[in-house]
C-alpha cells in the first residue's frame, strides 16, 4: 500500500477551470432568470414568487461550491500567472472585476465580468477574445487586487458589541433613489436605518445581500461617525408611531 499525496485527489487544473466555468455559466443563467421573473408581470403573484424562491435556493447551493473552487484555483496559481485582473469600486454599486486569463496559445484569452454579491464574486459575463494588448505605468501605482470582506466577516466584527459606548456600525451609501443605511447590531439583532428614515426595522442577511447590489458594499466605521445614535436603534417603531399621533392629536 503507498502514500498517496494530499494534491493526487485534487482535479487537474483544466479539469477545475472546466468545473468553475460550468457553475458559472449555470449561475450566470439563474441570475438572469431572476432578473427577468421579477420584472414580469405575465406570472401569477403567488407562483412567481415560489419560482423566484426556487432559484434563489438554487443559487445558495451553487454559492459554496463556486466560492470553495475559486479558492482553490487561486491557491494553486503562482506569481508567474499570465491572469490580468482589474478591479474598481463604482459609486452606488458593488466592486467590479475584469479578469483575462490565456487560454490558448493561439492568442485566445478568456474575458469574464464579475461582481462583488457580499459573498463572492459573481460572474456576469464571459466571452473569448484576441490579441489582448496592456499598457502599464513604468512604475506600479497601483495596489494588487484583493477581494472585499465578506458580509459575514462585516457582520461579525458587530456582534456582541452594543453594549461599548461607540459601538461599531456598517454604512451603505445613499444613491439617487435611496438614503443613507446604518445598520448595528443590539442584541444581536440586526437593525437597520436610513438617515432620514421614521424608524429603525430588522433585517436578515438576504435583505442585507439587496443593499448591496443596490448600494454597494458598506463600510464598516463606529456609530459616532455616523448621522445617527444609540437612541435611533432603541426606541421601539410602534412607540414612535404612537407618540407621533399624540403629538398630532387635538
Amino acid at each position: 500500500m503507498t502514500d498517496q499525496s494530499p494534491h493526487e485527489s485534487e482535479p487537474p487544473t483544466d479539469d477545475l477551470q472546466g468545473y468553475i466555468t460550468s457553475l458559472e455559466e449555470i449561475d450566470t443563467k439563474i441570475h438572469e432568470l431572476l432578473e427577468e421573473l421579477s420584472a414580469t408581470d405575465e406570472i401569477d403573484t403567488s407562483c412567481q414568487t415560489d419560482i423566484l424562491q426556487q432559484l434563489y435556493n438554487a443559487r445558495s447551493e451553487i454559492d459554496p461550491v463556486l466560492l470553495a473552487l475559486r479558492n482553490q484555483q487561486t491557491d494553486s496559481a503562482t506569481g508567474k500567472s499570465d491572469t490580468i485582473t482589474l478591479q474598481w469600486d463604482p459609486d452606488g454599486t458593488p466592486p467590479r472585476r475584469l479578469v483575462f486569463e490565456p487560454k490558448s496559445e493561439e492568442g485566445q484569452w478568456s474575458y469574464r465580468k464579475l461582481e462583488w454579491d457580499g459573498l463572492g464574486w459573481r460572474p456576469c459575463g464571459r466571452s473569448t477574445v484576441e490579441d489582448v494588448a496592456i499598457r502599464t505605468p513604468t512604475k506600479s501605482q497601483y495596489s494588487t487586487p484583493t477581494s472585499p470582506p465578506t458580509l459575514d466577516t462585516l457582520l461579525e466584527q458587530l456582534r456582541g458589541q452594543w453594549h461599548r459606548s461607540d459601538p461599531p456600525a456598517l454604512v451603505f451609501d445613499a444613491t439617487a433613489t435611496t438614503e443613507q443605511g446604518v445598520l448595528v447590531a443590539v442584541d444581536d439583532e440586526l437593525r437597520y436605518r436610513e438617515q432620514d428614515g421614521q424608524d429603525w426595522h430588522t433585517v436578515t442577511k438576504d435583505d442585507l445581500y439587496h443593499h448591496i447590489q443596490q448600494q454597494g458594499q458598506p463600510t464598516l466605521t463606529s456609530l459616532a461617525e455616523t448621522p445617527l445614535t444609540r437612541e435611533h436603534f432603541t426606541t421601539s417603531p410602534i412607540a414612535s408611531l404612537e407618540s407621533e399621533s399624540e403629538s398630532q392629536s387635538p
